[in-house]
């Protein structure tokens, strides 16, 4: 039995300049940190040869091709396992349309767990970049690198994308006080409103030419984040998240509405530095 727990994610600054419409033309760069929530997935061999897959819904097939769920059958391909497997998979917290990239946190998980199953050894940035064509190139999603590579390699990351489709991953967190000193300054609430993001990334995606202002501003809102958190400045992130979160709403009219406008008022009313929405 292979079980995996695999984080997921909040970020700081530079959200869409993942996006390959955005890196390709000027580098792309983000802040993420993993948070202590996490989805799981379960992987047991079987005593037949056939493929049982667990989620919302129960999938009995005798072959990859018959799997309707997309990430587990396009994994499998991946990793090479053909048959004679159940997966089972859980998570923390409402699995759709959270903000906290849920669905890139489950494709790493299982990569993962399907590698260890199949007994191949495999690294962050490959879990990430397996992760990423899965969704990407295979689903046809319009998403970003982001989340695929802060669910891969964990902790508090700044990523920069490059003009190549290459990602740098350099690790910022200074040492495990710092840690729990800006963990201590932060707040996540579920706002009881899930979504899809993949209409709202088509539409920022489609946008990117007439948004390049914007997302310049978030991208070095990001650069910022980076110093304050290298410099251990922790209490200029609560500014650096509301400055993000005002030009983040000017890449589309479908990222916030009047009642996440009025949970973002209430917080700094209540005494928060700053305040963003998770996701698309």
């Amino acid at each position: 039995m292979i079980i995996t727990q695999t984080p997921l994610r909040v970020s700081f600054g530079g959200g869409g300049t993942d996006l390959a419409a955005y890196y390709e033309a000027r580098e792309g760069y983000v802040v993420n940190a993993a948070i202590d929530k996490a989805v799981f997935v379960v992987v047991t061999e079987r005593f037949d040869d056939m493929i049982y897959v667990n989620y919302s819904r129960k999938e009995m097939v005798e072959h990859v091709d018959q799997i309707q769920h997309e990430l587990v059958r396009e994994a499998m391909r991946i990793t090479g396992v053909k048959n004679g497997v159940e997966v089972t998979m859980l998570s923390d917290i409402p699995s759709q349309g959270s903000g906290l990239g849920s669905s890139s946190s489950f494709t790493v998980g299982l990569l993962n767990a399907f590698h260890q199953f199949a007994h191949q050894q495999v690294g962050p940035a490959q879990l990430a970049e397996e992760a990423c064509e899965i969704e990407i190139d295979r689903c046809g999603k319009p998403i970003g690198k982001q989340d695929q590579y802060i669910a891969a390699f964990g902790g508090v990351h700044g990523f920069r994308f490059m003009k190549d489709g290459s990602v740098e991953a350099e690790r910022l967190t200074p040492n495990e006080n710092g840690l729990r000193e800006l963990s201590a300054r932060l707040l996540l609430f579920f706002s009881d409103i899930t979504r899809k993001a993949d209409s709202i990334l088509s539409e920022q995606r489609q946008q990117t030419g007439a948004n390049l202002e914007f997302l310049d501003g978030i991208k070095n809102l990001a650069f910022e984040a980076r110093q304050a958190i290298v410099n251990g400045e922790f209490d200029r992130i609560g500014e650096l998240l509301d400055k993000n979160w005002t030009l983040k709403k000017r890449l589309t009219d479908k990222i916030s509405n009047s009642r996440l406008d009025e949970m973002h008022h209430l917080a700094m009313e209540s005494g928060a530095s700053g305040a963003k929405i998770c996701g698309a």
